[in-house]
């Protein structure tokens, strides 16, 4: 078994699984007698079942082929791509808040991410600008958070 292994995504989620579930069980024996059931009667299956998964998850990878280990590659590509754009997201709207940040990301994902045609991403973006302010702001009420950036501009 090599570190790369680990890189599965369906393991690493099995191994998440089984420690959160394991780290439940360990916990709950802390607990008071009537407040530990609970806890316990869904940690001890959860353990039981997510360990299973992650010897499942262990064979498989094993007894991959090369077609399959190049087709996993082009999913964890996949993957971490949509990861890179989804910190964009987060630091974009963090920092310029909904109203500015979202449209111009719904742009740079489609044009740049998934290479769609120049009118798909200016349609997208003004769409999700109208949905954003015209709907929650205007319509709603509702105030969007504004972004960290603007805030410290306004302040």
């Amino acid at each position: 078994m090599t570190p790369r292994t680990f890189l599965n995504g369906r393991l690493l989620t099995a191994v998440v699984m089984l420690a959160i579930f394991v780290a439940m069980s360990i916990m709950a024996l802390g607990f008071p007698a009537k407040a530990r059931l609970m806890p316990l009667l869904f940690g001890i299956p959860g353990s039981v079942l997510a360990l299973a998964r992650v010897i499942v998850e262990l064979r498989a990878s094993e007894h991959m082929s090369d077609v399959e280990k190049k087709g996993n590659e082009r999913a964890q590509q996949g993957e971490q791509q949509m990861f890179v754009w989804l910190i964009l997201f987060f630091i974009g709207i963090l920092l310029f808040g909904f109203i500015y940040a979202a449209p111009v990301l719904v742009f740079a994902f489609l044009c740049v991410g998934k290479k769609e045609l120049l009118v798909t991403g200016l349609i997208s973006a003004i769409c999700t600008w109208v949905m954003l302010y015209g709907l929650f702001e205007i319509a709603f009420a509702i105030p969007l958070f504004q972004g960290l950036i603007v805030e410290w501009l306004l302040a």
